[in-house]
């Protein structure tokens, strides 16, 4: 990172002092290094949090407290993540910054945390606690004197001499707020309690919370607790938003640089990336960064803007075809915009990394952006594996072109990316397939598949053979020997794919020749790398009970959880099932998904199905949003060809497959809502029928999700008559 401090703290920073205030031991905990360098591991990020934050309070303050406060923390993360991208901070600096953040953002969060606890544990008066003229610790010890009936350190330490008087004034220390209890001193204090008197469960929260307090205003230039006070009350004081207050100083400071402000809007406008450029636009804006850079040394001595040149010169290189070249600029312009450059850093870590999956060789620098777009909220965290999957380099390279396209570029352009091979888009010729002769001398040969596009896929020749529904090959090459275990690179099998053709052209000649085939378990339950699929989800697609039967027989895993959303087999049959018995509903559901914002799971999917007009998050619907008409007639024909694949009655035979090899019917998902079971995802859907037979297998309709809605709610929120008919009658 930069030498100079961002004007954001960064989240190690924030961490740090949260760490500090609560007294936790920071020992070999990684915050000094986030604090110092940023984001530079995701995973740690969150250690940290779990282990120095969240773990080491409930030592202190108990299981109650601790829940309170790891929600808070995670709540209060996200809302500092949406200011940190939402708001340019371009002409600040830390110590412009920090007032306005303690005063309208971090006290409020505090003063809201404490609202929460007393709400729940209820302590000392949070009007004296946070007043100015009071100590934190006097207050909390005199409500803790109130419980006991006296001086609570006469009641633990009585006597007047030795140990006893070395305790007493040790506590003494602590009311008048010499000294501040460290948390192994409350633990101790409170086990001395317990001991003497009796449990007080609040005790040990509020004496944490006193220490903090004080630790946090010894450290302040900010009067904190009444800042807090009117949000630990819970009132909102009148004013405006933080945002509003950041973005009015940025304006207010930066019209200090006037020469600045005018040639650099200028100089974006000419540097957009879809726009036509004219000869000598290359020469004369190369010549304008470089002056505009110059001057900002004089004005602009600290750099507060620097990130804003080194990324039109990284711009600049990639509009002029000199991608290799680009490539230091970028990374010089995301260190300098990190806790600094609001939206603009989604924008620069996008083109970096588009730009980085392009060149060969860059894995180490887009893994640094893929950590910071995780800790951002950019992106979807991995569920296990390495933070940066082939499969991604191919996805952001693709977009590299869509970034940047050819009629953006400046005339004098050279090299134009339409003209390359792009990574990931395989044009393979079905007719030049068909035309290969199998190797049955070695059967289970790796074949090179080559494409239109120049491109080399490396595949076992049965899965070959079998994507592209090649029976007479397939049954040669089963009759030679060839395994049918052999998985490619993605971790697919002949069988997935003869599954996947199978459901798309109806055709089931090959897969018939599988599935006569005994599989290790392995194999049947492969998951494949990129979209998540295994057999036994790609069957429920297909909808023929007699496939699902036989995988199963073979030892597909009914609780496998695949596709990218992390689905059960039993919850994906009945969302199936929900939109063949009523299609209206899936169609509205559908497309008003495609006109909203995608959340971080439908982003990640829109990546791993190289969905291009995504971007390079996942996040873009604005294609899908601007023509509607079009969205709503791709969801009609989703729909209407979902209804004439699907049978109702095969696929309630697949649910009774699935139910009596074990399916769980109250098995916990996390999406869409938290905690939603298949049982629950029934009621939801009015399918009584169902509702019915995951009953009989152990169905739980008082169950609660994680919103504490069980299925008889659920079922009378979305209206489900049938199934409350039957919970009706069951319940008689």
């Amino acid at each position: 990172m930069t030498r100079q401090q961002p004007p954001y703290p960064r989240f190690g920073e924030c961490i740090s002092a949260l760490a500090g205030a609560i007294d936790a031991n920071k020992t070999g905990s990684d915050v000094g290094r986030l604090a110092r360098e940023g984001d530079f591991d995701w995973e740690r990020l969150d250690t940290v949090i779990a282990d120095l934050l969240v773990d080491s309070s409930a030592t202190v303050v108990g299981d109650p407290a601790h829940q309170i406060f790891a929600r808070w923390v995670s709540s209060v993360l996200s809302a500092y993540t949406r200011l940190v991208l939402g708001v340019s901070l371009d002409t600040l600096g830390r110590n412009d910054a920090l007032p306005v953040l303690v005063q309208h953002f971090f006290a409020p969060a505090g003063g809201e945390l404490l609202q929460q606890v007393s709400a729940e544990i209820p302590g000392p008066d949070l009007q004296r606690l946070l007043a100015d003229s009071q100590q934190p610790l006097q207050v909390t010890f005199e409500w803790l004197d109130c419980a006991v009936g006296g001086p609570v350190e006469k009641l633990l330490y009585p006597g007047s001499t030795g140990s006893a008087r070395v305790e007493q004034e040790k506590v003494r220390k602590w009311r008048t707020g010499t000294d501040i209890p460290s948390a192994q001193s409350v633990k101790l204090f409170y086990r001395r309690l317990i001991e003497c008197w009796k449990p007080i469960p609040a005790c040990p929260v509020w004496l944490m919370i006193a220490s903090a307090l004080s630790r946090l205003e010894r450290q302040s230039a900010t009067p904190l607790r009444s800042l807090m006070l009117p949000y630990a009350q819970g009132s909102t004081p009148p004013g405006r938003p933080v945002e509003e207050l950041l973005s009015e100083l940025v304006v207010r400071v930066g019209q200090t640089w006037p020469e600045l402000a005018e040639p650099g809007r200028q100089l974006w406008h000419d540097l957009r990336r879809t726009s036509a450029k004219q000869p000598g636009d290359q020469e004369r804006t190369w010549q304008q960064i470089e002056a505009l850079e110059r001057l900002a040394t004089t004005s602009d001595p600290e750099g507060r803007t620097s990130y804003h040149y080194s990324w039109m010169k990284g711009r600049w290189h990639v509009l002029s075809g000199q991608y290799q070249e680009a490539l230091p600029h970028y990374k010089m312009a995301f260190e300098q915009a990190c806790y600094r450059a609001g939206h603009q850093v989604k924008d620069i870590i996008s083109e970096a990394s588009c730009l980085s999956a392009f060149l060969p060789k860059e894995r180490v620098f887009l893994k640094q952006l893929k950590h910071a777009g995780i800790t951002l909220g950019l992106y979807r965290k991995p569920e296990a594996g390495s933070v940066l999957e082939d499969w991604e380099l191919d996805q952001l390279a693709l977009q590299l072109p869509l970034e940047f396209p050819a009629c953006g570029r400046f005339a004098e352009c050279q090299q134009d990316l339409a003209d390359e091979p792009i990574q990931g888009w395989l044009f393979i010729d079905r007719d030049a397939i068909s035309k290969l002769k199998p190797d049955l001398k070695t059967p289970s040969r790796v074949r090179a598949v080559h494409s239109a596009d120049g491109q080399v896929r490396r595949w076992p020749q049965l899965r070959l053979f079998a994507s592209f529904g090649l029976v007479e090959q397939v049954e040669d090459l089963l009759d030679a020997g060839a395994s049918v275990d052999d998985l490619d690179s993605s971790n697919a099998s002949a069988l997935l794919c003869a599954l996947q053709h199978a459901e798309q052209t109806g055709r089931r000649e090959v897969l018939d020749l599988l599935l006569d085939k005994p599989h290790q378990r392995a194999t049947i339950n492969a998951v494949t790398r990129r979209k998540q699929l295994t057999p036994l989800m790609c069957a429920i697609d297909l909808g023929l009970p007699d496939v699902v039967e036989t995988l199963v027989m073979q030892g597909a895993d009914v609780e496998q959880r695949a596709l990218t959303d992390s689905q059960s087999p039993l919850y994906y049959l009945v969302s199936r099932l929900s939109g063949r018995v009523n299609p209206t509903r899936m169609l509205v559901t559908l497309t008003a998904r495609m006109m909203q914002e995608p959340d971080l799971v439908l982003q990640d999917t829109l990546r791993r199905f190289g969905v291009g007009v995504a971007g390079a998050f996942g996040s873009n619907s604005a294609a899908l949003r601007s023509h509607q008409e079009l969205a709503i007639a791709v969801a009609k024909a989703l729909v209407d060809q979902h209804v004439s694949r699907q049978s109702v009655s095969k696929l309630m035979r697949i649910a009774a497959t699935i139910l009596d090899a074990g399916a769980n019917p109250n098995a916990s998902h996390k999406y869409p809502v938290p905690g939603r079971t298949p049982l629950m995802l029934a009621a939801e859907s009015d399918l009584p029928e169902l509702f019915d037979l995951m009953i009989q297998r152990g169905g739980d309709p008082l169950r609660p999700d994680a919103h504490g809605q069980d299925s008889w709610q659920i079922a009378r929120a979305f209206q489900s008559r049938r199934v409350l008919n039957y919970l009706s009658r069951s319940s008689c």
